[in-house]
């Protein structure tokens, strides 16, 4: 999709990103730290919304490949929800609160692509985990797999809300794992809650 130089400049714009936020930072401001001109930039993006879109794009072809790395290297399906929540957590501690303000006011076309993407490919990872899960005797049979999965979707949006929860004092990384912590009581057997247990200890 981008030629290797192209992935490291939008590596390095999400970066800047995750520390300056969207709003405040100008083209002058990204093509200066790119170490390039804004002629250079112009060729390859047609304003900041195309360059918003395509630094989103790069990050979530970059999580889809490591979801799938987390599905198949955990040794089960709650070591794959713990791997997420590492994961989660390190990324949340990179990011300025406003960021996602700041696209989904000003960068809606970058916005709905993130939103498609947690409606889609996000969705199916959580259904998947949860068939594994029931699987390995690990989760409940008790429940609508698919509102369950369709819950936990929507309720990592809710996360993001600031007004439900204002930045100070809920971090987004804390948030996070309390969520997942929180929605795997919810989900293990007996045996589960076991292992998870021993995982956390």
């Amino acid at each position: 999709m981008f030629t290797e130089q192209q992935e490291k400049w939008l590596k390095r714009v999400e970066e800047i990103f995750f520390r300056f936020g969207i709003k405040s930072l100008t083209m002058d401001d990204v093509a200066r730290e790119l170490g390039i001109s804004k002629k250079t930039l112009y060729q390859f993006v047609e304003n900041k919304d195309d360059l918003v879109l395509k630094v989103v794009q790069r990050h979530v072809a970059e999580e889809k490949i490591q979801g799938e790395c987390f599905h198949l290297e955990a040794s089960d399906a709650i070591e794959e929800i713990l791997a997420v929540i590492r994961h989660v957590q390190g990324e949340m501690q990179r990011i300025k609160s406003n960021i996602l303000f700041d696209m989904q006011k000003f960068h809606r076309e970058a916005w709905d692509e993130l939103s498609a993407y947690q409606r889609g490919h996000m969705h199916q990872r959580v259904r998947e985990n949860l068939e594994r899960g029931r699987k390995e005797g690990l989760y409940r049979t008790d429940f609508d797999l698919d509102i369950v999965a369709r819950l936990h979707v929507a309720e990592s949006f809710l996360l993001l809300d600031e007004d439900w929860f204002p930045r100070p004092p809920y971090s987004l990384e804390t948030l996070f794992r309390e969520y997942l912590l929180y929605y795997l009581h919810g989900v293990v057997s007996e045996q589960g809650l076991k292992i998870l247990k021993a995982k956390l200890s």
